[in-house]
């Protein structure tokens, strides 16, 4: 009976994979992560943390350190995240070795890392399909993705950058429906921009296009002027803010009794 439960529990052990981790070492500090398969009198057959087999010569081994299982995924879980860039295998030995150390804040710590710097990742992706979407002209698919990116986004700097984009995106949608006479869409986009961020650059230069050509030169001005004090880099801005400054210059000076004492 006995016999037999051992041998049980010799083939258990194998199906569920090994219990333990080993480190070879070698000459000049040098080690192997893995686990030992097989030792003979000549030579050791290893198990490598990604997967590989070796077989080592026993003579050119100066020790073997038994580990914890544990910390052999926990090895695996870092080989997979930091040299093969495979968050997924990663999580999946870190969520093995949590089952053997529940509640192990240091396990979780690493799982929660993983799992946001995944979040952080798939954002920035999406504001860099925004941003291009953008560059295509087309900015309602742009909208779209920044306002589906925005409650999701995992750190506040990334809500501060999607908040700015968002305003801009919606002040060039704004222009682009004035520039087709439809004021009302225009003037609800421009709301929308100032509702998520006031001191938009884009919006204000917007808003002064708008008043520019629709005449009204002071009010232009003073836009412009925001525009220039947030982000003087602007295309056009300067050029736009000289035209109109010139023709005030121009009405001033053509006002009855101007330059008359």
């Amino acid at each position: 009976m006995l016999k037999r439960v051992l041998v049980g529990l010799t083939c258990l052990g194998a199906a569920l994979g090994p219990s333990w981790g080993d480190v070879l070492w070698f000459a000049g500090n040098n080690k192997l992560d893995g686990h030992v398969l097989r030792r003979t009198r000549k030579d050791t057959n290893f198990k490598l943390i990604y997967g590989a087999n070796l077989q080592v010569d026993n003579d050119d081994i100066t020790r073997t350190e038994t580990q914890p299982f544990v910390v052999y995924l926990l090895k695996r879980g870092d080989y997979y995240l930091n040299e093969r860039k495979d968050p997924d295998q990663a999580l999946k030995n870190y969520r093995d070795a949590l089952k053997l150390k529940p509640d192990d804040p240091y396990i979780q710590d690493r799982i929660d890392w993983v799992i946001l710097s995944e979040r952080i990742s798939r954002c920035q992706e999406g504001i860099e399909q925004a941003r291009q979407f953008a560059r295509e002209g087309r900015q309602q698919d742009a909208i779209d993705t920044y306002e589906n990116l925005l409650p999701t986004a995992p750190r506040d700097e990334l809500k501060r950058t999607i908040t700015r984009e968002l305003a801009e995106t919606y002040a060039n949608l704004a222009y682009k429906f004035f520039d087709h006479s439809y004021f009302f869409g225009a003037q609800k986009m421009l709301r929308k921009a100032e509702e998520l961020n006031p001191n938009s650059p884009r919006l204000h230069f917007v808003l002064g296009r708008i008043l520019h050509i629709s005449g009204d030169l002071e009010e232009a001005d003073k836009e412009y002027a925001l525009a220039a004090e947030l982000d003087p880099s602007i295309p056009k801005l300067a050029a736009y803010r000289a035209e109109v400054r010139q023709r005030l210059r121009f009405e001033e000076s053509a006002e009855p009794g101007a330059g008359t004492q």
